[in-house]
């Protein structure tokens, strides 16, 4: 074989291998963009409460604070949920009756010291909103769903009955701008907690 035929061969089969790694990284790249979870959400773990105040209505005493440490939530959403305009506020709800309430009619609000009331959002919109404020498009339906799930257990369960002399605590979301979000003399209005007939709102202090 000739000079000429050999290098000709090697230099068609060095193309082949760039082409065929070029091609594998690029896969495995697209792979690990496209094919992971939006937010790599860690399991709850709150820190310790720092409550302003306390409140009740009927047999449930309320318990309220606005979550603004930006490092803890980017930590724990592996997201900066105020920078996205999303506000999450820890509620403690405590049942001091012998009868279930059901919490399924509750009605959350947030109000600044000047403006009007925002009502909440379930934790898919929120998740949402931060969908759209990072544009984050390579995603599969897998890794969408088990970010979502993750995300959703830190919401507080208004679905199932709180029993009596049981506690509950989980996070109420508000999507409003992050200015708002960081202001100061926050209040949260809660109608229908005791009864679903009852539109009396009773106001706590976030911050």
């Amino acid at each position: 074989m000739s000079s000429a035929r050999l290098i000709e061969r090697v230099s068609v089969r060095t193309v082949l291998i760039q082409a065929l790694t070029y091609t594998s990284t690029f896969s495995i790249l697209m792979c690990l963009i496209g094919c992971g979870k939006p937010f790599n959400v860690k399991e709850p773990n709150l820190p310790p409460a720092g409550y302003a105040g306390k409140t009740s209505v009927g047999k449930v005493d309320v318990q309220a604070e606005a979550i603004t440490d930006e490092d803890f939530l980017y930590y724990s959403f592996d997201a900066n949920l105020i920078a996205a305009g999303v506000l999450p506020v820890r509620v403690m709800l405590t049942n001091s009756g012998n009868q279930d309430v059901g919490l399924q009619k509750a009605r959350f609000e947030i109000r600044p010291p000047q403006g009007r009331a925002t009502a909440a959002v379930d934790a898919r919109q929120a998740f949402k909103r931060l969908i759209s404020y990072y544009e984050i498009k390579a995603y599969n339906k897998s890794g969408y769903k088990k970010s979502l799930e993750a995300f959703s257990s830190y919401a507080l369960d208004v679905k199932s009955p709180l029993a009596g002399g049981q506690s509950r605590q989980g996070l109420v979301f508000f999507l409003t701008s992050s200015e708002s979000a960081r202001v100061v003399g926050l209040t949260l209005l809660i109608t229908r907690l005791s009864s679903a007939e009852s539109r009396e709102a009773i106001e706590l202090k976030l911050n």
